[in-house]
């Protein structure tokens, strides 16, 4: 999902700045030659933009003996917006403005206009917006209603999944996104999948650095048997450059029904020309905890994500290191995306005694709830570990939620860059055609009451890596060697 709403509004401003200096123009007071029409007036036998001439219809009226359109077939973004007030934290702080910027751009890209006249016009249509159109938001229905005028042709469920996007990326929140009833399901198991422990893809790491995107392929997984290999760059998917887009986009690009097949277009070290591989996407269990001990009594600990069995994992991994005089150990949560709350707790809790806070939860009505890391006979007696946590970009949700515990409790000093920021749970929002939309509905704080969204953690060591130089693994491990006795 591309969030271009920063273009956007600059693109709305400049539009609206001509529209004043029209309306300035319009009003003031002037002569005009014989012959000629003044500024915003209509020369005889015309028809102004948005006006309507004797014998037609305007945009949303209905002529004598035709049935009008209901709600301008824009019925399924009326009920959307209904849902996300229902539905969205700090409801009252919606932006009318900018999800109605959002739409419209969506629209503007969607027919390869210019913003001017495109919303010039928009904002000479005369006219009651239909009764079921929120009041708030009629300037989307004059964007789509002119849209509909210049496209005859127009298909409607791409009218309508434009303006749900802009709607949803005028939020403001990156992970928002509109699913339609064919994509819904699919994602809805997927999502579900990934918690249990799998999920559908190729089973590939996504790794961004420098704008160019890395894979790290896991074993046994349709990627691996593809012939991808560990720092082969990713350009295209299916044709389709992947050039400045998110790793989240690139995933979503990438995924599709178990079976089909996805075509990658890569560059590889030593290689002169580009390879195309053909990967046939297929259900992938990968363990979410990787362990091994490094000399001098570290251990390493890597989380890739947080499922409903990553407690046990990390249980099982530590019990495993322990007997080998653990001293210290670096929990590696970069790109870790969250997952289980309940998992993320348990894995806190090994390093933070029992009664200790995790969060606050605060709802749409701002009433916070504590959550506390729970008892729990599984864990091991490792308060004197000494502890390093490693973080990145995309550090995201539960991850960050587990890092920013350590790290107020003085349990942990955290390596890396800042983190995702998604300070947020979300949930499906089923619609009435089958379609969803996937959007916050409670926002969670640290311990000390902060809230992470779009801010993210600031590292206590900020360190930069790159796929070849993993520095932030050194810099963590220079920090707990120091801290440990010289013979041991």
């Amino acid at each position: 999902m591309f969030n271009n709403l920063g273009a956007s509004i600059v693109r709305l401003l400049a539009a609206a700045a001509v529209l004043s200096l029209l309306a300035v123009a319009c009003s003031s007071p002037g002569e005009t030659a014989p012959g000629e029409t003044a500024l915003g007036e209509t020369a005889p036998g015309e028809t102004a933009p948005g006006e309507t001439a004797p014998g037609e219809t305007a945009p949303g009226d209905t002529a004598p003996g035709e049935t009008a359109k209901p709600e301008g077939d824009l019925a399924l973004v009326w009920e959307a917006w209904g849902r996300i007030q229902q539905n969205y934290p700090k409801a009252g702080e919606l932006d009318p403005d900018s999800v109605t910027a959002g739409a419209v751009d969506r629209l503007l890209r969607l027919s390869g206009a210019a913003p001017y006249p495109f919303l010039t016009d928009v904002g000479r249509m005369r006219g009651q917006t239909p009764s079921a159109v929120p009041a708030e938001l009629g300037d989307i229905w004059r964007a789509a209603a002119m849209y509909r005028m210049e496209h005859p042709d127009f298909d409607q469920s791409i009218l309508v999944e434009a303006v749900l996007d802009g709607i949803l990326e005028g939020l403001g929140d990156p992970s928002s996104t509109f699913l339609n009833a064919e994509d819904y399901p699919r994602a809805k198991k997927d999502f579900e999948k990934r918690l249990e422990g799998s999920y559908l893809g190729i089973g590939t790491e996504v790794v961004p650095e420098n704008g160019r995107l890395f894979l790290i392929p896991y074993p046994d997984t349709p990627a691996e048997k593809a012939g991808i290999e560990r720092g082969d760059i990713l350009t295209a998917v299916d044709g389709h450059s992947v050039e400045g887009q998110t790793v989240r986009s690139v995933v979503d690009l990438v995924g599709g029904p178990e079976g089909t097949k996805v075509r990658l277009r890569l560059l590889r070290a030593g290689e002169p020309d580009p390879l195309e591989l053909d990967v046939f996407r297929g259900n992938v269990e990968i363990p979410t905890v990787i362990n091994q001990l490094i000399p001098g009594g570290v251990g390493y600990l890597r989380i890739s994500r947080f499922q409903e069995n990553t407690g046990d994992q990390t249980f099982e991994a530590l019990e495993s290191m322990k007997p080998y005089d653990l001293l210290a150990l670096i929990l590696d949560l970069r790109f870790n995306l969250g997952g289980s709350p309940e998992a993320a707790s348990e894995v806190a809790g090994q390093f933070l005694p029992p009664g200790s806070l995790f969060r606050y939860v605060e709802d749409r009505e701002g009433v916070r709830s504590q959550h506390f890391i729970a008892e729990d006979i599984n864990r091991l007696e490792l308060d004197d570990l000494l502890l390093a946590v490693l973080v990145n970009d995309q550090t995201a949700g539960e991850a960050e939620a587990v890092a920013v515990a350590l790290q107020e409790a003085g349990r942990a000093v955290i390596v890396g860059t800042g983190t995702y920021g998604e300070a947020s749970n979300y949930e499906f929002i089923e619609l009435s055609d089958g379609s969803a939309i996937y959007i916050p509905t409670s926002r969670w704080f640290t311990p000390s009451g902060e809230w992470l969204g779009g801010t993210g953690i600031d590292p206590d060591e900020y360190v930069v890596s790159g796929p070849e130089n993993d520095s932030q693994f050194s810099r963590a491990y220079e920090y707990l060697n120091a801290q440990l006795p010289p013979f041991r």
